[in-house]
């Protein structure tokens, strides 16, 4: 998963800038240089490429991306790890809901012509959750599941984006809920799951189990899958935990992969 983007692209951006800055006179900055959060990345040509960002309850960001002249095209969103597809709609905005991972909250767009803006904002409720993202490339069905005390698949307990999507309405901070990201009509696009737990305030989450699942299909059938796992919370920064599933072949579509486990202690270390 270790594509160019998150925050070690925005820092090269920031940089990048102010020494493009200090190289054109002072009239040529004033009317071309970037305004961080608000603008391009660059000088303005053609296409100016704005970026915003709005704090939203449950410790979201509200992002709108325009590019008036990058109309149905391909961006890259990154943050912190996190990493997803999207795309511009016919006037060439894009606008997405994106869990924030991070009190300082850091989000780069990228375009396929290399083109990009970025975006902080301050997220001070970040910090009540403890966040996992499953990531992949290729709209191969991965899902991330979750389970409290000793639940079992399908039982009371077994939280998944089926049973527990986000409540675009709700203010709840003590609801755990789900959140998908990406577009599946984009070949080879990244996706993510991202599961959101409330800390409650004895500094514990409820959830003592994660997996990993996956429907075996037409599609994906024989196929290796690898994906990664990002766990961020108040005292957690994770660094990325790499996973690979090895498909069974054909004859086994319509069954259902379980790779269970899967983040070693690092939710129950929190009871």
């Amino acid at each position: 998963m270790g594509k160019p983007g998150s925050l070690a692209f925005a820092v090269i951006m920031m940089i990048a800038s102010v020494v493009w800055a200090r190289a054109l006179p002072a009239e040529q900055v004033a009317s071309d240089q970037e305004k961080i959060g608000s603008e391009m990345i660059g000088p303005a040509v053609d296409c100016a490429i704005s970026m915003t960002a709005k704090a939203e309850p449950l410790a979201m960001a509200a992002l709108t991306i325009t590019a008036g002249c990058l109309p149905e095209e391909q961006i890259v969103l990154h943050h912190s790890g996190l990493m997803f597809s999207h795309k511009t709609d016919a006037a060439g905005v894009a606008r997405m809901t994106v869990p924030a991972l991070t009190t300082k909250a850091i989000f780069v767009a990228t375009f396929d012509n290399g083109d990009g803006a970025l975006t902080m904002i301050d997220v001070p409720d970040a910090d009540k959750f403890q966040r996992i993202a499953l990531q992949w490339q290729g709209a191969k069905g991965l899902q991330l599941h979750a389970y409290e005390d000793d639940a079992t698949h399908g039982s009371d307990g077994h939280l998944s984006l089926h049973t527990s999507p986000l409540d675009p309405d709700s203010t709840e901070m003590e609801d755990h809920f789900f959140t998908q990201h990406g577009i599946a009509t984009i070949p080879d696009g990244f996706h993510a799951e991202i599961a959101s737990f409330p800390v409650i305030a004895s500094g514990k989450v409820k959830v003592t189990n994660l997996s990993v699942e996956v429907e075996i299909t037409d599609e994906n059938c024989g196929r290796t899958i690898a994906g990664e796992l990002l766990n961020h919370s108040a005292d957690t920064r994770s660094k990325g935990q790499q996973l690979t599933l090895y498909l069974p072949k054909c004859d086994a579509v319509g069954d259902l992969i379980v790779m269970d486990a899967i983040l070693d202690n690092s939710l129950t270390s929190k009871e």
